[in-house]
């Protein structure tokens, strides 16, 4: 009986997960197809005027490419791509060569692939199967004129020393770093209710401890900007459609890390480095 009611309870565990699953992936689709991000929204916008993330998200990729000045010359590393859509984007205003690198093989090997093709851009670059602090050969053998991480360096918080080490062997000394990512303001027992929606193993770094790493590191901090303020509102859109399909927010939990940051016990920040 007990061995019964654990497999009930383990299979309504995985019926549950692979329900907030697909809640998650149809939400993404719906608010900004291949994106995984909020992008960047003014402050002051009209949000009940804006019904999805995909202005946001274009409007992300036109900072980058101008802060960064990408060109038709340029070659693009991603790191944590995701479902490829920033590579593309980047590579289809520029004509960039690009490669994108992402632990998920079914995004590497699905979505990215299938976004490069529509957006006529697969013969620019390649999308590779691999981790951010160990990366594969094939990435590591180039340099790179730019080396971009667009929210995905917090899931490497616990190896920042490795990523930086990855990053600083792809580089020399014309390449453009910028990473994307969060920091926390507090203690992380404070977080407690965000990591409901992350799950996160570890805690996120502070901005110290971020750029202490940096000074250990073969790279050099060039620019740190604080753009929280752009991703609110985001958040604030997020948790309207969140709430529109799960009202309790039972598997759409995006709205407990936005409210981490509009608490300001976490901040979205652009670090911009080079090589020493």
């Amino acid at each position: 009986k007990l061995w019964f009611l654990r497999c009930v309870r383990v299979g309504n565990q995985v019926m549950f997960a692979n329900y907030s699953n697909k809640m998650m992936d149809d939400l993404w689709n719906d608010l900004a197809p291949g994106f995984y991000n909020y992008g960047r929204i003014s402050p002051q916008a009209d949000l009940d005027s804006i019904p999805d993330l995909r202005q946001a998200n274009e409007d992300m990729v036109e900072y980058i490419v101008t802060q960064l000045e990408i060109g038709p010359e340029s070659r693009v590393l991603e790191l944590g791509c995701g479902k490829g859509m920033y590579s593309v984007r980047i590579a289809e205003k520029t004509g960039c060569r690009y490669t994108g690198v992402d632990l998920s093989k079914h995004y590497i090997e699905e979505e990215c692939k299938k976004w490069a093709k529509s957006h006529g851009v697969a013969e620019q670059g390649e999308f590779i199967h691999g981790s951010m602090t160990d990366l594969p050969a094939r990435v590591t053998e180039q340099k790179y004129t730019h080396i971009l991480s667009l929210g995905s360096m917090f899931y490497v918080h616990n190896q920042v020393p490795a990523l930086f080490e990855n990053i600083a062997h792809c580089s020399d000394a014309r390449t453009k770093i910028f990473l994307w990512d969060f920091h926390r303001n507090v203690d992380w027992s404070e977080c407690e209710e965000m990591n409901r929606h992350l799950k996160m193993e570890f805690p996120f770094l502070t901005r110290e401890e971020v750029l202490e790493t940096v000074q250990q590191s073969q790279l050099e901090l060039t620019q740190l900007e604080d753009v929280t303020e752009y991703v609110i509102p985001g958040y604030k859109l997020m948790e309207r459609e969140c709430r529109k399909r799960d009202p309790e927010l039972k598997h759409l939990t995006y709205p407990l890390f936005g409210k981490a940051i509009m608490d300001g016990k976490i901040s979205y920040v652009i670090y911009t480095l080079k090589l020493k």
